[in-house]
């Protein structure tokens, strides 16, 4: 039920996308000076570009550019739907009144090879009687992306480069052979990288990809079933450092406890790798989801809650681990801060149980 009701939810959105077109750019101007960029473009910049430029792509891979009117055939005449054909609709679009306008907005942000590639056979795109009409159309999103990140770096003078991080997040009750439904989660990251380079005409991107490529075959993500990776086959002891972290965020109840007893240990053994992999959480769109969706805050600062439960006597490697830790980044000195916070708020409430 919940896949269908999520099929349902994205044909929805796909729809209103279709409909909107996505938010309005200014005007086509600003695209170009924005695309184009400056001889130096700093991250701002470039970060501004990608996002200038994935409406443009999308419009060509994920849903169409809004349109209004009677529909008609690619010769212009009235669209009859008991004939073959593909009707077309007038595109609605500030700035885009003929193809020619869609032409130069392609060009203004990617590199002519790659233009003539988005503009070129199979793009749903028609000059008919001097104007821009489009077949609407919207393939839906991916159902299992969360959301993306940009990360912008510069390579040399004439070349920057964009890091996309794509989330992946879905969740299903399915039976099991047991007799119950258990669930079936997919949790990670995947990551293209764009280049965006200085050419003839300014800075254009010469590599893209659309704006939901989850990879769902990346080594970073993970589909867990509960029930035979705990019960069934104990898999989650050999798991990797961050499918370890992932397991956690649909984890509950009888599945919970020995898994985060694994991270405490981990943790001990493994301070640094550990903060990492937390610190790559705690940064992560499923946190700011909150915790009436996933408490990632428990697990970020889960060796905190575990260590403040425990003994005095028991804690002392703990501790030890805790003032000898040397976090490389300010992401994980924030992770780490957050566990010692854990420990001392839980130390406390153990000391004067009333």
């Amino acid at each position: 039920m919940k896949r269908a009701l999520a099929l349902l939810s994205t044909a929805a959105l796909a729809c209103s996308l279709a409909a909107c077109g996505g938010s309005d750019l200014s005007s086509t101007s600003s695209a170009n000076v924005a695309s184009a960029g400056s001889p130096e473009p700093k991250e701002a910049d470039v970060l501004a570009a990608y996002t200038q430029a994935a409406e443009v792509y999308d419009w060509f891979n994920l849903y169409s550019l809004p349109a209004v009117g009677e529909p008609v055939t690619e010769n212009g005449q009235p669209y009859d739907d008991n004939q073959d054909g593909i009707p077309y609709q007038a595109v609605d679009y500030p700035g885009l009144n003929t193809y020619a306008d869609l032409d130069i907005r392609v060009r203004s942000c990617f590199s002519p090879e790659l233009a003539d590639e988005i503009m070129g056979e199979g793009a749903n795109y028609r000059d008919i009687g001097g104007k821009l009409y489009t077949a609407s159309g919207a393939r839906g999103s991916n159902l299992y992306l969360l959301d993306k990140t940009a990360a912008a770096e510069r390579v040399d003078e004439n070349h920057w480069t964009v890091t996309l991080t794509f989330w992946a997040d879905f969740s299903d009750q399915e039976p099991q052979a047991d007799g119950y439904d258990h669930t079936v989660a997919t949790t990670g990251y995947s990551q293209k990288v764009l280049d965006y380079e200085k050419t003839a005409n300014g800075w254009r991107f010469t590599s893209f990809c659309p704006s939901d490529a989850l990879d769902l075959d990346a080594d970073t993500v993970f589909t867990i079933n509960y029930y035979q990776d705990f019960e069934v086959t104990s898999a989650y002891l050999d798991y990797s450092d961050w499918k370890l972290v992932c397991y956690l965020i649909y984890s509950d109840g009888a599945y919970s406890e020995a898994p985060f007893d694994l991270l405490y240990q981990r943790f001990l053994e493994r301070p640094e790798d550990i903060l990492k992999v937390l610190a790559l959480l705690d940064g992560s769109p499923y946190a700011e989801k909150g915790p009436d969706y996933l408490n990632i805050d428990a697990i970020v600062a889960s060796a905190g809650y575990h260590a403040g439960g425990l003994d005095p006597a028991e804690q002392s490697d703990f501790l030890s681990v805790l003032n000898t830790c040397q976090p490389e980044t300010e992401a994980e000195q924030a992770v780490l801060d957050k566990i010692r916070a854990a420990y001392e708020k839980t130390s406390a409430l153990n000391a004067n149980p009333g």
